[in-house]
């Protein structure tokens, strides 16, 4: 089995992309023999968190075979008055959603200084939900990215949580993932955005495999070509069955 850990449905407004809609991404994936995928919804990057919820909420009561649904939370303070509105963990588990993005660098707040982002961390950590925090949405240099000192002190701040760090790429930022890693059994890093040569063996020599997770960032991104990354790296097969869907299934309480 594969398991994509970060996919996306919706459209991608930076430039063209041949596939939006759920079903297109599902044909995608099937295409590139990506079985299952873990999504969530650009609207809830780019336009409305929560209406972008509700669209992946629709498309997995339409496909549940293939996509698995990480709900996008954001902020809630919109205007000049401060919002007393809570995230209501119970509604989104009834409603299925099995894990959380986040993306303070296209939500216009920091990590570090809002009281709603620790009220979303403990109640993900006391349920277990996988947390993703991506550095970037993408491997591109024109979409916004998070600073690392971010994404150091929101692990060291909660590490309780099951964090999925996305969008590493270069040696200093698989650096910090390593080393966040090496301090802290809750860390995991997905591959999407991991493009350096021989950098998938050199992590799993570092962390071992259980802390790698396939990830796409399809249909941005091609998916064939993530998944040729973990097929032909110079580990065992045991540790790319790990990395491809084991750890995931683990992380999600199926395994």
């Amino acid at each position: 089995m594969i398991f994509d850990a970060n996919a996306f449905i919706g459209k991608w407004p930076y430039w063209p992309v041949r596939s939006a809609e759920a079903s297109e991404v599902a044909k995608e994936m099937a295409g590139w023999q990506i079985d299952r995928a873990a999504i969530c919804s650009l609207r809830s990057v780019f336009i409305h968190w929560e209406d972008g919820n509700r669209e992946v909420e629709a498309a997995v009561k339409a496909d549940p075979v293939h996509f698995t649904p990480f709900a996008c939370l954001g902020t809630n303070e919109l205007g000049q008055t401060a919002s007393n509105c809570a995230y209501d963990f119970a509604d989104y588990a009834v409603r299925g959603f099995r894990g959380v993005r986040l993306y303070p660098q296209h939500h216009s707040y920091h990590p570090l200084y809002e009281a709603f982002v620790d009220s979303i961390l403990e109640d993900a950590a006391q349920r277990g939900w996988p947390v993703v925090l991506p550095l970037r949405l993408v491997m591109n240099w024109g979409v916004p990215s998070l600073n690392l000192g971010v994404i150091e002190g929101l692990v060291v701040r909660h590490p309780r949580v099951n964090w999925i760090l996305a969008g590493i790429n270069y040696l200093h930022e698989l650096q910090l993932a390593v080393s966040l890693m090496r301090r802290y059994p809750s860390v995991h890093l997905e591959t999407s955005c991991v493009m350096g040569f021989n950098a998938i063996a050199k992590t799993v020599q570092q962390c071992g495999a259980e802390r790698l997770l396939f990830g796409s960032g399809a249909p941005i991104q091609n998916g064939a070509a993530a998944l040729s990354k973990i097929v032909h790296a110079e580990i065992s097969d045991a540790d790319k069955d790990l990395i491809l869907s084991g750890n995931f299934l683990r992380l999600l309480g199926e395994k």
